[in-house]
């Protein structure tokens, strides 16, 4: 049966957790056997203090081991009828947002496709990704979660870069009804170019505005007054019209 595209990306985000998973329990393996080799002689069994240290590391294998069958039953899990979607609007079922979704990509609807990070030629990408289709902007991850907004819901998206607690960053700002979601990046550039991608079908109703000041004043004014940025956003939507 042929998988829709929600299910393909949960399968994506499954299979590159199921190795990190695999690197974790081949490095806490090696870091046993470095253990045993470095303390073989010196833990006696017949000492309570030595039996303790093994009762402990035995607890710790256990509850790695748990870990990695709860992670691995997970990636087994299916994304079929939404089951992976984040509807912040609760506009609609997870199962009806998720046959939209993967109808507009079955028929070649996808309008923009871009991961947060850019990789290196020949590698594989991996990690969260910002996908655009007629109905909905789709922030694909941390995990298998795939968060769905509406397109009629925002209100700008901009490549916010600079210093914000602590080192400097770029981050893709998303404006909705609700609140400002993020998407934190490293490459400045490429992050800049998903916002231009996207303008093509949101228009950047603040072209005239720099996006490094803008983006800082309306995060401000967004979580302490809404109905002011509503009205500014709204002037300047009605001027780009």
């Amino acid at each position: 049966m042929k998988q829709g595209y929600l299910e393909q990306e949960a399968n994506r985000a499954n299979q590159a957790a199921g190795k990190t998973v695999i690197r974790a329990v081949i490095a806490f393996i090696c870091i046993l056997a470095v253990l045993y080799f470095l303390l073989k002689d010196s833990i006696d069994v017949n000492d309570p203090s030595g039996r303790q240290v093994i009762t402990y590391i035995g607890i710790v294998c256990v509850v790695m081991l748990l870990g990695v069958v709860v992670r691995l039953f997970k990636s087994k899990q299916s994304a079929a009828n939404g089951r992976n979607l984040v509807l912040p609007y609760e506009e609609a079922s997870k199962e009806t947002v998720g046959n939209i979704i993967d109808q507009e990509a079955s028929e070649g609807k996808i309008l923009v496709e871009e991961y947060i990070d850019t990789f290196a030629e020949g590698k594989k990408p991996s990690g969260e990704k910002v996908v655009l289709t007629p109905s909905y902007l789709l922030l694909c991850g941390p995990g298998t979660k795939i968060t769905a907004i509406p397109r009629n819901k925002i209100y700008w998206i901009c490549a916010q870069v600079g210093h914000k607690g602590g080192s400097f960053r770029v981050q893709l700002l998303v404006f909705t009804e609700k609140k400002i979601f993020r998407v934190v990046g490293v490459d400045i550039e490429h992050v800049q170019n998903i916002a231009e991608k996207i303008y093509r079908y949101i228009p950047n109703v603040f072209s005239n505005y720099d996006p490094f000041i803008l983006s800082y004043e309306l995060e401000t004014l967004f979580d302490k007054n809404r109905d002011e940025f509503l009205n500014f956003y709204k002037s300047h939507a009605a001027e780009s019209r």
